[in-house]
């Protein structure tokens, strides 16, 4: 009984020793289990900005005649009728597993801490890339993203059901960050400032309010949006290659270069003074926005236009619009104003349309957009005056074909926005959501107009809620049926 007591006594022991010497056999430094809160605000910034102002940009700049594509598989790109479902696995993914899905894990993490500040920024932010989605792609997964084992196919929410949902998700990130408790740690957008982050979420709720026409509502949210130059929530990069170049840059110049260009383009075309489609007058210069967008003529990559990607880092000339390390704006004053002075001109009439439209040209006529700097570009010239009713009239400097004066002044706020938001895929939503007031021609020979970017393939082989039959890239999104 005694030698029971002992081998017992034993095994107790060489069990106990081996389970306290193997216990972290398995765990490797070099892969976290977790990361403290103000590693995790970086990384959901930086996730954010970066596909923001990637592959999806670049697809709509094509479909929408900014640029042009001039190399393999991006010739092909050019008609967006052979858009094929794998060339948006990555847009897809790196919105919903590099941004979503990790905000809603800062959230999760600062609700424990207490931390309403950063909890509401993470919101803003995770509503931002569902809106992207949404306004790109129509219904999408929404309220079951994330929830695996409850959900292991998320359903596909109706696109006005997901647009509700985020202004819902706008609304408790801006009642957080108006509770303020704690700090926003290593925010590299607004360095903490939680009525910045505010303000930019009143924007982003007047956008998603605008793609769905519901313009009382977006006037209200834009007039408590961004109100300065300052508060534009823009992508900062620099100028470490694979670490945080321009995404355009990398691509234009390091990655890929000359699959890209503006070539025949149409936007260039109403920028540069010299062609008969210049959208210039005697009150409005497009020269520096013109040569901040685009290069015309310098043959470097291709002949004919070229997206700006000039820089002092490589180039050693003024940093163009789409060069290194040149911020990239995401919500923005301009937008802002652009969005009153839509709103106000369908709601209040012509005359307070064009007086916000004046509004936002006063902003243009400081060199608002036009440089790094906002103050203009290589010294080249712009103008932007306020523009009067007479200029809307029939025969009116914007009313050659004589329309009705509203409708001019929409068709100008809308060219204005077409121009404004080169590099930023609002425009092809402002296309489709609008049956093309701008009148931006598109390219020719490819059949219709792209409605919509079609249904990543990932979510074809992996996610059996997905709609059938899946909607082609022809068929509009349900806000614009």
């Amino acid at each position: 009984m005694k030698n029971l007591y002992i081998l017992t006594f034993l095994s107790i022991f060489i069990a106990t020793s081996c389970s306290n010497y193997v216990e972290d056999l398995n765990d490797d430094p070099n892969q976290p289990v977790d990361a403290g809160l103000e590693n995790i605000v970086q990384g959901v910034q930086l996730s954010n900005q970066f596909w923001q102002t990637g592959e999806s940009n670049r697809t709509a700049m094509l479909w929408l005649n900014q640029a042009t594509g001039s190399d393999r598989q991006y010739l092909a790109l050019n008609d967006w009728n052979t858009a094929q479902s794998t060339i948006f696995d990555g847009i897809w993914n790196e919105a919903m597993v590099g941004t979503i899905s990790q905000a809603q894990v800062l959230e999760n993490k600062a609700n424990m801490l207490g931390n309403t500040s950063t909890l509401g920024m993470a919101q803003v932010i995770e509503a931002n890339a569902f809106g992207t989605l949404t306004s790109l792609f129509g219904d999408i997964p929404f309220e079951q993203v994330n929830k695996y084992e409850e959900f292991p196919n998320p359903v596909y929410q109706p696109q006005q059901e997901v647009y509700a949902g985020i202004q819902e998700l706008l609304n408790t990130g801006i009642a957080n960050l108006t509770d303020g408790a704690g700090d926003i740690p290593n925010d590299l957008v607004y360095t903490g400032s939680n009525e910045a982050w505010i303000t930019a979420a009143y924007t982003l709720k007047a956008r998603y309010f605008l793609h769905v026409k519901d313009y009382a509502a977006a006037l209200s949210n834009a007039q408590q949006g961004i109100s300065s130059a300052d508060g534009d929530y823009k992508a900062y990069y620099d100028t470490t290659y694979g670490a945080d170049f321009n995404p355009f840059y990398s691509f234009l110049v390091y990655d890929r270069p000359g699959y890209m260009s503006a070539a025949d383009a149409y936007a260039p075309k109403l920028l540069d003074p010299s062609t008969t489609l210049y959208r210039g007058n005697p009150k409005t210069d497009e020269s520096a926005r013109f040569a901040f967008s685009y290069i015309n003529g310098a043959n470097l990559y291709n002949s004919g236009y070229e997206l700006n990607f000039y820089s002092q880092f490589d180039w050693e000339e003024p940093d163009g619009k789409f060069g290194t390390n040149t911020d990239m704006p995401l919500i923005t004053y301009g937008e802002s104003l652009l969005i009153i002075a839509e709103c106000q001109a369908r709601l209040n009439g012509f005359d307070s349309g064009l007086q916000a439209y004046n509004t936002y040209r006063a902003l243009l006529d400081t060199g608002y957009s036009i440089g790094v700097d906002n103050a203009g570009y290589n010294d080249l010239t712009f103008n932007y005056d306020a523009y009067t009713a007479a200029d809307f009239a029939a025969n009116g400097i914007e009313n050659a074909d004589g329309i009705s004066q509203l409708d001019a002044l929409l068709r100008e706020i809308y060219e204005e926005r077409y121009v404004y938001f080169n590099g930023h895929y609002e425009s092809f939503v402002d296309m489709n959501r609008t049956n093309n007031i701008a009148e931006i021609q598109l390219k020719a020979g490819f059949s219709g107009n792209a409605e919509r970017f079609v249904y990543p393939q990932v979510e074809v082989n992996g996610n059996t809620s997905i709609p059938t039959p899946l909607p082609g890239v022809q068929d509009p999104t349900p806000v614009n049926q």
